[in-house]
């Protein structure tokens, strides 16, 4: 690799805290998933240029959706990328078919394939290529689509097993970063595809707002970050509340929690429950707003909820249960 440039300095220096938040001690293996696209190669590129002095094992996880007849061509190119750096690479071909959802089942099916290829080479990590351009359109996104405050955080650095080193690092910087590391790239046509919404985001709403202020990028990027320290805030609140309001199996004091911020109450009562066996995934936020209403009115009130699978929320005298519905 040619010599160090200021920019791969300065892109390394959000590399790293990334990598000490996956570490959990000795060596790290990390999967770094790579299209063959300027921003995962110049992730790789930066992984590989500290991966003898951080400990870091590297592997290369490519996936081919088998959508496009280049596709063949770009995974050659990552096979290329990992001869030259000495590094071993695994291939996934995907048998996905164009239609209704595609962006979606790509998605679930190419992360599903790298968490095969971690565990097939003992990789700890799955590094992504994400850039804080990702993140502000993710959080445009999840802002569009009537996200809490979980959805505007957006993608954290660490969320194991994805790492994602180069949220502090625009796109506009990662092609110039892949010139300066001495690796070639390929461009994908589907990231210019407005059928996409990401690519809408990206090509119509993003240089919209930086007419207005040219930093908008890094300003949505520090929301999200601003985001996640307070919903990280509030769910650790909401976990020590519902641990000492527990008064036995199934059954927590309701007394109080009225008084609550109700940031703090919502929490609780989606902690209560999960712990209680309901399914998170099902548990609409207009039931956790109706039993959010009764605790308000007076938690003395009897009054029931039925939820999925099979459980029962029950408000008698002050106290919260959550309980199994017999069958029938």
């Amino acid at each position: 690799m040619p010599a160090r440039h200021p920019s791969i300095a300065a892109a390394l220096g959000g590399v790293r805290p990334a990598l000490a938040a996956a570490r959990t001690g000795g060596r790290l293996g990390v999967l770094v998933a790579c299209s063959g696209g300027a921003d995962s190669t110049a992730l790789l590129g930066l992984l590989a240029l500290v991966a003898p002095a951080d400990g870091l094992d590297l592997t290369i996880g490519h996936i081919d959706h088998g959508l496009r007849a280049a596709s063949v061509e770009e995974a050659a190119h990552v096979v290329e990328i990992g001869r030259g750096l000495g590094l071993r690479v695994l291939t996934t071909r995907l048998a996905l078919e164009a239609g209704p959802g595609l962006p979606a089942r790509a998605r679930e099916a190419r992360r599903a394939a790298l968490r095969e290829q971690a565990a097939a080479c003992g990789a700890a990590a799955i590094a992504l290529g994400h850039t804080r351009t990702d993140q502000a359109e993710t959080v445009l996104m999840h802002v569009t689509r009537g996200a809490g405050l979980a959805g505007v955080a957006a993608m954290a650095a660490w969320e194991s097993p994805w790492l994602r080193p180069l949220l502090d690092l625009p796109r506009s910087e990662t092609r110039a970063l892949c010139g300066r590391l001495g690796l070639g790239f390929m461009d994908d046509p589907t990231n210019l595809d407005p059928r996409h919404p990401r690519v809408r985001m990206r090509e119509q709403i993003l240089p919209a707002l930086g007419r207005e202020n040219p930093q908008v990028e890094a300003a949505l990027a520090q929301l999200a970050a601003h985001a996640a320290d307070a919903e990280a805030a509030l769910t650790d609140w909401a976990t020590r509340e519902a641990a000492a309001r527990r008064t036995g199996p199934g059954s927590w004091s309701a007394a109080g929690m009225a008084g609550l911020p109700r940031a703090v109450r919502t929490r609780v009562l989606r902690k209560i429950c999960g712990e209680g066996g309901a399914a998170l995934a099902e548990l609409g936020h207009a039931t956790i707003a109706a039993i959010d209403r009764a605790l308000a009115e007076g938690p003395e009130n009897a009054r029931v909820w039925d939820l999925r699978p099979g459980r029962r929320v029950r408000l008698t005298a002050g106290v919260l249960f959550v309980e199994a519905v017999a069958a029938g």
